[in-house]
């Protein structure tokens, strides 16, 4: 199996990114290269496998068969007959303006378009931890001519293995003392009273289960509340705000150009990422995500 190539990048450097599985079609593949693409994922945190042609209900499939049966968005998503079947299924996010092009020009921040980590449904679980191996795989089949200010469509990823390892020891040892409680994503916008929210506690730095190195988890502004700061929501968003820019400053960002037929994998574990502005009133944007714990 080719485990090589780093696709194109802002930042040549940076260990995110790789090309796994040239000339392969996912679901022809044997037991030893799953586990392979696997140590490919925990290994670089974002790897791509491109000229894919594939189903929602194979996505699923491949998913199971690589990750296991942990997968999340059951009951989410129910099939719509105006949208091609090839393109649903029950655990299958469809992200984009699948039903052509948008009546009003969409708003250029909003959920996913800050910087975050997944893990959605780990707080609502539990049977899994907040170090829970949470993979994103988002398939893309039709990308937008253009994204933001005439450039490519991209989705950025920020790595947070190497934030941790950039930081000063003595900033290293202060965060290794924290933790922060970390909550679904979608609670950011309910007005829900703290003690109905599902949430868990989870160290800043953590280790990572298969590889052992060390890296910050920081979730997102709205949704990661350093310990002690329950009652002060807004010193506890400045807290991460401050320590999410020192972050993104000492750290290059990899930013991944879209090509149709493109899955890349993320590990929630290890980076960050957001999305990008495109226009959907010019632009149709059509890629499935789906999210799973790995359980093998």
């Amino acid at each position: 199996m080719n485990i090589k190539n780093p696709l194109k990048r802002t930042q040549s450097n940076s260990r995110l990114g790789w090309e796994v599985l040239q000339g392969c079609k996912l679901l022809n593949l044997t037991d030893s290269q799953r586990h392979q693409l696997k140590q490919s994922l925990w290994e670089h945190g974002v790897i791509v496998v491109k000229n894919q042609q594939l189903t929602a209900s194979e996505l699923e499939e491949f998913a199971r068969k690589t990750f296991g049966n942990l997968i999340f968005g059951a009951n989410s998503f129910s099939l719509d007959p105006e949208i091609s079947p090839d393109i649903q299924s029950k655990y299958t996010a469809i992200l984009g303006n699948p039903k052509g092009l948008a009546q009003e020009p969409p708003e250029k921040i909003f959920g996913a378009r800050v910087w975050h980590q997944d893990k959605d449904g780990v707080p609502r679980r539990e049977e899994l931890d907040m170090n829970a191996l949470y993979v994103v795989m988002l398939y893309s089949i039709k990308v937008p001519e253009e994204g933001e200010n005439g450039q490519p469509h991209t989705t950025e990823y920020l790595d947070l293995v190497e934030a941790y390892n950039n930081l000063a020891p003595s900033q290293q040892k202060e965060l290794e003392e924290g933790s922060m409680y970390q909550m679904p994503p979608m609670f950011e916008r309910e007005n829900l009273d703290w003690d109905d929210v599902p949430k868990k506690v989870h160290p800043i730095v953590s280790t990572h289960k298969v590889t052992a190195q060390k890296g910050l988890y920081l979730g997102s502004r709205k949704t990661a509340i350093p310990l002690g700061m329950e009652e002060r929501r807004e010193e506890a968003q400045q807290y991460w705000q401050d320590l999410f820019q020192t972050v993104l400053k000492q750290n290059p960002v990899y930013s991944h150009f879209w090509e149709p037929g493109d899955l890349i994998f993320w590990d929630n574990s290890q980076v960050m990422h957001r999305g990008t502005f495109y226009d959907s009133t010019k632009y149709q944007r059509i890629a499935l995500r789906l999210g799973v714990v790995d359980c093998q």
